[in-house]
């Protein structure tokens, strides 16, 4: 078996790993060739970004049209009416979901556990076997089906029941859904390696934090943590090379603390030089999400603002340096490349949303535990396409609800949660509020992209003649 997908050196070393002993097991008993009959295809997410303008058009268009009917012409309070949920669902309107957060379990095999770690567990009331239950009962046959994101605790302890032939991941998968995957990695062989990517895993979120091991196993507070989380992620490679697909796309959690801040930049170019190769192109595995550290028990984690403030200017710049080098080097073309942060999407917790005030205004919030509290839209848009289900059956709103954890919006145990998100609909007039402080950004990043796109439709039903003249002029020979 030769890597020459990866970078040279890199290649070499995924080379000596699969000639190593664990390996060398897994192609004897013939998992290869097992993952390889038994391999499924990710399945396409429903639009995440569409999915909210669609139902809030269905539900309030024919409200805002009639406003304009008659006369009114301010922005602001016909955005007010397309951007409200109603009081109580609408009848004829169906729930359809963009997004399922499953938290399996709060168990981890990080013991002890991670110095940030604020997680609080609750009762185990539900089975492998419940979730699957609850999931497939919200995966529409026929068509685009929900993100569904799995996570802990850690999810690889369930060991089989989530990726062998039987398992979770497989079931979500072959029922239509895409399916993501947050780990730390302790337990990712190469039997696991193949069961998740024979599963058809979409994507998978693997734990590290910096390139440097006496760091990570600081964090970890267990040496020898970085090794095993490295050689997670180069199984993953392996077992990807060996059946020939793409997935799961590999993305790093990185959490943003000042033990490893200023480590960004080298930690940036030790993940480039691991990157698959892809022609006049970047691949995406690999990619970094920069997590702020969160709890306020972990206060003394998080960056000073004057520290926020220099990641985001001196350290920035390092690591944008890489990343120009980085193209270069790969020659992508010139068209195809831009700035860290736009190429990266996922990646800046600064700019990955519009923000209300300067860099020094978020370094001030962000110190303070609040790093969402500059980028909230005025409504929340996208909870009620989304849920987010805790071990013991609550669901909650969303991942960052399930962390602050108001009252849940119901109970998976006793309704659907296509049911629970119709009777606590009326829950929304209230958000956001204090329990969003947690908001996530990428649920900031489709609340403002949500509301950029209901703008771009009540400025179309204001000017209807504009918006016709832009069609012809975009339908004309000259514009092709």
């Amino acid at each position: 078996m030769r890597f020459e997908g990866y970078p040279d050196d890199h290649a070499k070393h995924l080379q000596r790993v699969f000639e190593g002993a664990p390996w060398g097991r897994a192609v004897a008993q013939g998992m290869v060739e097992e993952a390889r009959r038994k391999l499924l295809v990710p399945a396409r997410p429903v639009n995440v970004f569409k999915l909210p303008v669609q139902q809030l058009q269905r539900m309030n268009e024919a409200t805002v049209r009639g406003l304009i009917a008659g006369g009114e012409r301010d922005e602001e309070r016909l955005l007010a009416v397309l951007g409200t949920w109603p009081e109580q669902w609408p009848e004829e309107v169906p729930v359809e979901l963009s997004f399922l957060g499953v938290n399996l379990g709060f168990a981890c095999d990080m013991q002890p556990r991670c110095v940030y770690c604020n997680q609080q567990p609750v009762a185990q009331r539900m089975s492998v076997r419940d979730w699957l239950r609850v999931l497939r009962r919200e995966i529409p046959a026929g068509r685009e089906g929900p993100y569904v994101f799995l996570t802990g605790g850690e999810p690889l302890m369930l060991g089989e029941a989530l990726w062998g032939r039987e398992g979770l991941v497989r079931g979500i998968t072959g029922a239509g859904a895409a399916c993501n995957l947050n780990t730390n990695g302790l337990t990712l062989t190469p039997e696991v390696a193949l069961g998740l990517a024979s599963s058809g895993l979409s994507r998978l979120h693997l734990s590290l934090d910096t390139h440097r091991a006496s760091v990570q196993d600081e964090i970890c507070q267990q040496p020898g943590r970085w090794a095993q989380i490295l050689e997670a992620l180069h199984n993953l490679q392996i077992a990807k090379a060996l059946l020939g697909v793409e997935h799961p796309v590999v993305h790093i959690n990185c959490v943003l603390t000042r033990a490893n801040a200023e480590d960004f930049p080298a930690f940036l170019r030790f993940l480039l030089a691991r990157k698959p190769l892809v022609k006049e192109a970047v691949s995406r595995d690999l990619d970094v999400h920069l997590i702020p550290v969160g709890g306020e028990q972990n206060a003394h984690l998080r960056l000073s603002v004057e520290e926020y403030e220099r990641f985001f200017s001196d350290t920035w710049a390092a690591a944008e340096e890489a990343w120009q080098e980085y193209q270069e080097a790969r020659e992508v073309p010139a068209e195809k490349r831009g700035p860290l942060e736009a190429k990266v999407p996922y990646l800046s917790p600064y700019h990955r949303v519009r923000q209300s005030g300067s860099l020094h205004t978020w370094a001030e919030k962000a110190a303070a535990g609040l790093p969402a509290a500059l980028s909230l839209t005025g409504r929340c848009y996208v909870a009620p396409t989304q849920a987010f289900l805790l071990p013991d059956g609550s669901q909650y709103w969303c991942g960052g609800h399930s962390t602050s954890r108001p009252e849940p919006v119901g109970s998976v145990l006793q309704a659907s949660v296509a049911e629970n998100l119709r009777a606590g609909i009326g829950q929304l007039r209230h958000l956001p509020g204090p329990y969003c402080r947690s908001c996530a950004g990428a649920t900031q990043a489709i609340n403002q992209s949500v509301e950029a796109s209901l703008r771009d439709l009540i400025r179309q039903w204001l000017n209807p003649a504009d918006t016709a003249a832009e069609e012809a002029e975009m339908q004309s020979p000259a514009f092709e």
